[in-house]
């Protein structure tokens, strides 16, 4: 038989636990309905600014940037991306896409060639840095976003576009016809032996290749009689995590921690130790 002691024990147990469950329920259904309550506060805002602005706005360009604004409020590196600008990030975590592999800036309205893909159509073709591209499928490019000529100068494998070049020196336009091919993008932008012992590694990101080409070119100048490494991150933005700790691994020492993540979602403590 159990004793009035033990009964009374479990009574309370059974009490105090049901306060918890209370407690803890209402805290959670309170910062349910402040959620709740801040959505409408949103809503009605978005609604107002739909009704009343001055212009007509696309709503997907409030929402987006309202979601970057709160992403901002979090830290320095919580960013959002809407969906154009994801398929361009994922291009280039992906090493590759069908293009004619250059980057361009608009500078005093003109879309101007920064840089060329080594192998790309547009190297074969002969663009050049600062080309300006002024027509392109027989459009006038003036005044063009980046984004509106990169959708105007992509497509299928084997496709062609037709582009005019302004070029400093040369008078008119220069028209080229140039197929689209597959573009690599490399992150290892430059790797040799600065002297007989010491290489060089320019490592300009962190993508789905970099670990692979980040070995090729170790192979490469340890085959040149490599001593000592210069590796060169400067202006590097960061990238793909994993890639970042495969690189990092050969050149740590082994069994420490060399990375800790935190988060309040399952499995988001790991810790990162070179094999």
């Amino acid at each position: 038989m159990r004793s009035p002691r033990f009964v009374a024990a479990a009574v309370l147990a059974v009490v105090l636990a049901a306060l918890a469950g209370g407690f803890f329920g209402s805290s959670a259904l309170a910062r349910q309905d402040e959620v709740a309550q801040q959505y409408r506060v949103f809503n009605a805002a978005l609604e107002a600014v739909n009704r009343e602005y001055v212009d007509e706005l696309p709503s997907d360009r409030l929402v987006y940037g309202a979601i970057d604004g709160m992403l901002h409020t979090l830290d320095p590196h919580s960013s959002f991306f809407a969906p154009r600008a994801y398929a361009q990030m994922r291009e280039r975590q992906e090493g590759h896409y069908y293009g004619l592999g250059i980057t361009s800036q608009v500078i005093d309205g003109d879309i101007t060639v920064q840089s060329i893909f080594e192998g790309s159509p547009a190297y074969k073709a002969g663009l050049r840095r600062f080309d300006v591209i002024a027509r392109i499928g027989g459009q006038d490019a003036k005044g063009w976003t980046s984004d509106q000529a990169v959708k105007k100068l992509k497509g299928p494998k084997g496709t062609s576009v037709n582009i005019s070049i302004r070029r400093a020196g040369y008078d008119g336009l220069i028209d080229m016809d140039v197929q689209r091919d597959e573009v690599n993008i490399t992150t290892v932008r430059a790797a040799f032996m600065i002297d007989g012992e010491t290489g060089y590694i320019k490592l300009d990101q962190f993508t789905e290749t970099s670990d692979r080409e980040v070995g090729e070119a170790l192979q490469k100048l340890s085959a040149a009689g490599m001593k000592r490494l210069l590796f060169d991150l400067r202006e590097n933005p960061g990238g793909a995590l994993d890639q970042a700790i495969r690189i990092s691994n050969p050149f740590l020492p082994r069994g420490d921690m060399t990375l800790h993540t935190r988060g309040r979602v399952p499995n988001a403590h790991p810790h990162y130790r070179p094999p």
